[in-house]
């Protein structure tokens, strides 16, 4: 959905196709008078035609409500699939010929209307924005008033609306303008809190920033988030015994860019909170810490290095892959002649299936998933790999978490034909 839309007497306006912000705009507050209680409606056209009609809805009035009404806009939002009426608009008029009296009065005359026999309007004195007469979420504005269809007004101009004149984006930190470098993609916007390129690799600013007057009053030391581990407690183990059975260093990385959302390191229930009393340093290696006890994924065997990929070594890969999907008769349609479980080598493979999250920790296999991993931006892992027969040892329910699968191997269709001779016909 976009923003709410605006359509006037004269032109249509879509609120994403609006003309160039004028800056010779009168630079004093516009008021006009917001009609609420109107038909939500995909007919905009015709709402807005009849809410302008002499001969329909302004008949009904007495004179003094519309005598000096310069145009009447009509709201609506733009969803993909057409338009719909918000049920909302605004009256506009002229500059000199109402004063805040006037529309007080005004409103109240017309407030309670009936327009048809399911509809009856209220109406309330806004101020809205120079350009889009769009009504403004500032002061003066009725605090009573839902803010969904309300505009945030610009901080460069108070008088107009933030996305008639969009408001600098500035670091959380310094307060200083995000530029459009920094930001090309404008995300500070959707992220709330965004800093500059010299405060987010700044420890010492950004400690500042957790202490400032406002945040030192979130004061917990400990975040209420409920950590899960990813992997079994054998795992866990082996990944620890990998880093070296210490925390990763916390060398060229600040809280920020620890962090995916600055706004997360002042909230209690994340798991990125930055706990009362730490500074920046004690911070990342309590997070380092964490991340140590609760590794997120299971790294594979080392051995897979000691493969050279060439591409004898990816066309044996695909004609084995190949050979076994014949051997078993197997396609994604039918699982063919492939057992349930398979033992081998004192082990008990079970067939995990398709569209699963593992891949072989044979040496070649593994070397093969890596390259693609590599060379084509996890194409091959996503689009090939999880739909890859697979067989495990791990002792778990299949179709289960990690943790909850246990520790093992896994081996492919392809490997698992090479060992085990299977015959359907036995």
């Amino acid at each position: 959905m976009s923003r709410s839309q605006t359509i006037g007497n004269q032109t249509s306006s879509f609120r994403n196709q609006r003309p160039k912000y004028d800056k010779s705009l009168p630079t004093t507050r516009k008021m006009g008078i917001l009609v609420s209680g109107l038909p939500s409606t995909r007919k905009v056209e015709k709402l807005e035609k009849y809410m302008n009609s002499i001969e329909k809805f302004h008949k009904r009035l007495p004179k003094e409500h519309i005598e000096n009404s310069e145009d009447f806009h009509l709201h609506y939002h733009q969803w993909y699939n057409g338009h719909e009426t918000t049920g909302e608009g605004i009256y506009t008029y002229d500059e000199g010929s109402a004063t805040q009296s006037d529309l007080e009065k005004i409103s109240k005359l017309m407030n309670g209307i009936r327009i048809d026999k399911k509809h009856t309007i209220r109406t309330n004195v806004v101020p809205i924005c120079l350009h889009c007469h769009f009504p403004l979420d500032c002061e003066g504005t009725p605090v009573y008033l839902p803010k969904g269809n309300l505009e945030k007004a610009s901080t460069l101009d108070h008088n107009v609306c933030d996305m008639c004149l969009p408001s600098p984006s500035l670091c959380t930190c310094c307060k200083s303008p995000i530029s459009e470098k920094e930001d090309p993609h404008n995300m500070a916007k959707v992220m709330g809190q965004f800093a500059c390129r010299s405060c987010r690799e700044d420890g010492e600013i950004q400690e500042k920033w957790r202490y400032n007057e406002e945040n030192k009053l979130i004061n917990a030391t400990i975040s209420s988030y409920v950590e899960e581990l990813h992997l079994s407690d054998e795992a866990i183990e082996r990944e620890k015994q990998l880093m070296g059975g210490k925390p990763r260093p916390c060398e060229d990385i600040t809280p920020f860019i620890n962090a995916l959302y600055i706004k997360d390191l002042i909230d209690p229930t994340s798991r990125d909170y930055w706990p009362f009393g730490m500074n920046a340093q004690q911070y990342l290696e309590h997070r380092a810490l964490m991340d140590f006890n609760n590794p997120l994924q299971e790294t594979p065997d080392e051995t897979w290095r000691e493969v050279e990929i060439t591409e004898k070594v990816l066309s044996n890969y695909i004609r084995d892959m190949n050979y076994a999907y014949e051997k078993y008769n197997y396609s994604e349609e039918d699982r063919g002649s492939l057992p349930e479980e398979i033992i081998s080598g004192g082990c008990k493979y079970r067939f995990v299936g398709q569209g699963h999250g593992f891949t072989c920790d044979s040496a070649i296999c593994q070397a093969v998933f890596q390259y693609h991993q590599e060379n084509d931006d996890g194409a091959f892992s996503a689009l090939v790999a999880t739909n890859i027969p697979i067989f495990t040892t791990r002792p778990g329910r299949i179709g289960g978490t990690a943790r909850e699968l246990g520790f093992g191997q896994e081996r492919c269709i392809s490997c698992i034909s090479k060992v085990f001779h299977y015959s359907p016909d036995k």
